[in-house]
């Protein structure tokens, strides 16, 4: 096989008659490009933007389609001549099984559009999701579909307008059935200041007779909340954020876990005794309230104290796991050879037998990372999580909650954007017990 064969990604599938895996590479692929291209205004402001979130954002989309190709590349070899069972590796034949799970296969794919999502959230976000425009009482609560228009009135600033029209020598703008229209005559018309869009600069010209009236027109896809600020833009940012705090605080329960439980399945006795009443002590708080009291104390929390708590009271199941498989793994004969012929007790541990006891560890990490997202949207919705204005998916439910009757988008679309996250989440921890189950294989 050749790197041609997947040049685009996706090609050399289409060809050897892989429609399906063909069509989600090629899909991956023209995203990308739609993206690049769609796009290449907010990707050259990022060029000259040097923060964090445009390096990450610009680094993603220069890595992303050599990463993709070499991907297709490498899977359409496995198809095409997949080793044989008998000499795969554990890893190899929990990866074939894998690709045997539908469920768990479509749960990647989804992830991976999400993930795509918030990496490009600087490029992707049409406006700034955090700023608030100057008339809030035009942009509150704006539908899905609704488009703002913005004139410049050199006497008294910006203009907002839900409609417009032209009567004799004078401009009439439509400011919602609460409002009474306004009138500017059309000498006292400028062009509107850079607002809060990303893309400010985009000025259309209205042509009434010989003169040209410059405006913007600000397009919500999905409406805006009770600030003004448009919904798409904050659920962009919000995945970003909610991802982020889901990954991290799975990475220190995990860790944690791992750490007292294989302290307590190696050396067991005493040791193993205070580790597991200590987990059983924590285990009889109920874990939400556990996590009011200890936000409560750190008033004004920010992302890493919400990751911090989240990762701390998150460890007990994982640590029982891994204590289970030491206390099995350590009575066998490849353990009991290590000891015999001198090995440390640090090198047992880790080298030996935490490397076998890593998969069902890889199933409790990858279905942890869905249960923190869900708790950290409940904290978020009782205002005890990251505080405003930055944009996680709970806040933004938060925000919509009390509206819910008339502006329903606010708090339905990013509560389905948690809904579709964490069953992604779980269809693929579920793959992956399956997967990694030595039954399996028989």
């Amino acid at each position: 096989m050749r790197w041609t064969d997947s040049l685009p990604p996706g090609l050399g599938h289409l060809r050897r008659g892989y429609v399906a895996a063909g069509a989600v590479y090629l899909l991956f692929f023209a995203t990308w490009l739609a993206v690049v291209i769609g796009r290449f205004d907010a990707v050259c402001r990022a060029a000259v933007d040097p923060t964090v979130e445009h390096a990450v954002a610009l680094g993603f989309l220069v890595l992303f389609c050599p990463l993709l190709v070499g991907l297709a590349h490498r899977e359409l070899r496995w198809r095409v001549a997949p080793p044989a069972r008998e000499g795969m590796s554990v890893w190899g034949l929990a990866f074939h099984t894998f690709r045997e799970r539908p469920r768990g296969v479509w749960g990647i794919i989804l992830l991976g559009f999400i993930y795509m999502v918030a990496f490009l959230c600087p490029v992707l976000a049409p406006y700034d999701p955090n700023a608030i425009p100057r008339d809030t009482a035009v942009n509150k609560y704006r539908a899905p579909g609704d488009t703002v228009y913005v004139f410049g009135d050199i006497r008294a600033g910006e203009r907002y307008a839900l409609a417009y029209r032209i009567e004799g020598d004078r401009l009439i703008l439509e400011r919602g059935p609460e409002f009474r229209p306004k009138e500017i005559a059309l000498e006292d018309l400028g062009e509107p200041a850079g607002g809060w869009s990303r893309d400010a600069g985009r000025i259309r010209t209205l042509r009434v007779g010989d003169r040209q009236i410059p405006y913007r027109a600000e397009f919500h896809l999905i409406g805006t909340d009770r600030n003004g600020r448009d919904l798409l833009s904050r659920i962009i940012y919000g995945s970003r954020i909610s991802l982020t705090i889901g990954f991290a605080a799975m990475a220190v329960a995990v860790s944690l876990g791992i750490l007292f439980g294989a302290a307590a399945g190696y050396f067991g006795g005493v040791v193993d005794g205070a580790i597991m009443r200590f987990v059983d002590i924590l285990l009889a708080f109920p874990r939400l309230l556990l996590l009011l009291l200890i936000i409560s104390v750190y008033q004004g929390a920010g992302i890493f104290t919400v990751v911090l708590i989240l990762g701390a009271t998150g460890w007990m199941g994982v640590s029982r796991l891994v204590r289970a498989e030491f206390l099995k793994l350590k009575e066998l004969d490849f353990a009991s050879a290590a000891r015999a012929v001198g090995a440390r007790w640090h090198r047992i541990m880790f080298r030996h037998l935490m490397p076998n006891a890593l998969a069902p560890v890889i199933v409790a990490a990858t279905l942890r990372v869905g249960d923190t997202i869900l708790v950290e949207a409940a904290l978020s919705f009782l205002g005890m999580g990251v505080k405003p204005p930055v944009p996680t998916w709970g806040n933004i439910v938060n925000d919509g909650s009390d509206v819910l009757a008339t502006a329903w988008w606010i708090a339905t679309l990013p509560g389905l954007a948690i809904v579709a996250t964490v069953v992604c989440f779980n269809l693929v921890g579920d793959a992956l017990r399956d997967a990694m189950d030595p039954r399996q294989a028989m």
